[in-house]
């Protein structure tokens, strides 16, 4: 039996297309980007990077612009320090400026000037895996390794959780777990000292006497609050009386004003009366001057007659002397 051989076109074909589902399934499975350039930059932490893998996101304030790409010792044969320089890949789709395109390269490179720095956050508690952080954090000093390498650094800065660390290192643990210690020995005697039993047993008996006083004082509040209701109901009648009295002062009192008008009146129009006779031209003044002056002149008379008796008291027996006398 004559096998048929496989057309090489076919085969070429098959191969390509395997080829083209590998790429695209790694494109989206892996979030590989084959045919854009991804800007490289170095960073270098000063502590642990435990946690941190490759292939950890690099966020900007929670939005992932890139990854990390290696993760690396480097030692220094005249020192005994070890760098770790961290190399990322920034996705310069995510970078974007809504006037006009950048260079990622650039505008990284100028924002590291102006305080941005990278820092270890913690992604998964109970995992520990870490991230790398960018945001600005200008009251920070800039700290640059500057070793020779062909990619642009970004300032680092120490994690929060390192942070927090190297102040419990350089706290005095054994000081303050002698005064923890010396503190709970004292509390422990004070617990177990004769004095604190004894004003226990105090604070016990006067609970009691309290209670026997608050006892007393329920007995004694009944009949003084029943005092104070009838107190409370004299005064009431004695208001109500008073208001009363003061209704009744006050009638009177109006009355009284009345009269009072009344007789204003009445003596307003006896003065008038009074006004009327005793005024310049009324009739009864007039008569009355003229009855003084025919008095005046009656008493005139009678006074020359007693003047003339005095010097002639015979006048009253032959009268006159003369013609008239005769």
């Amino acid at each position: 039996m004559i096998k048929k051989q496989p057309s090489r076109i076919a085969t070429g074909i098959f191969v390509l297309g395997a080829f083209a589902l590998i790429v695209i399934g790694l494109s989206i499975l892996g979030g590989i980007r084959i045919f854009t350039k991804h800007p490289v930059f170095v960073m270098y932490f000063e502590g642990s990077v435990k946690g941190l893998n490759v292939g950890a996101p690099v966020v900007f304030r929670g939005v992932k612009i890139g990854t990390v790409t290696d993760i690396s010792l480097r030692f220094d044969p005249d020192s005994p320090s070890v760098q770790i320089p961290v190399l990322i890949e920034l996705y310069p789709d995510s970078i974007t400026s809504m006037t006009r395109k950048i260079d990622v390269r650039k505008y990284i490179t100028t924002l590291s000037t102006q305080g941005l720095k990278a820092q270890l956050k913690l992604q998964n508690l109970i995992t520990g895996q870490l991230i790398i952080e960018l945001d600005f954090h200008p009251g920070k000093p800039v700290k640059l390794v500057n070793s020779e390498t062909r990619y642009p650094e970004i300032p680092t800065i120490t994690s929060s959780f390192e942070e927090f660390t190297n102040a419990l290192v350089q706290l005095p643990l054994d000081e303050l777990i002698t005064k923890l210690i010396s503190a709970v020995e004292g509390i422990d005697r004070m617990a177990n000292s004769q004095e604190l039993a004894e004003s226990f047993h105090t604070m016990n008996q006067t609970l009691k006497d309290l209670q026997h006083l608050i006892k007393g004082i329920d007995s004694r509040i009944d009949p003084i609050a029943s005092g104070i209701e009838a107190t409370v109901g004299d005064a009431q009648n004695f208001v109500r009386n008073f208001d009363k009295q003061i209704s009744s002062l006050q009638s009177n009192i109006d009355l009284a004003a009345k009269a009072a008008r009344g007789a204003m009146l009445q003596a307003e129009k006896t003065f008038d009366s009074i006004e009327n006779i005793t005024s310049g031209d009324s009739a009864l003044i007039y008569q009355m001057t003229r009855t003084l002056e025919e008095l005046s002149a009656a008493a005139r008379s009678i006074r020359a007659w007693t003047d003339y008796l005095e010097r002639h008291p015979e006048a009253l027996i032959r009268g006159k002397s003369g013609s008239e006398g005769r």
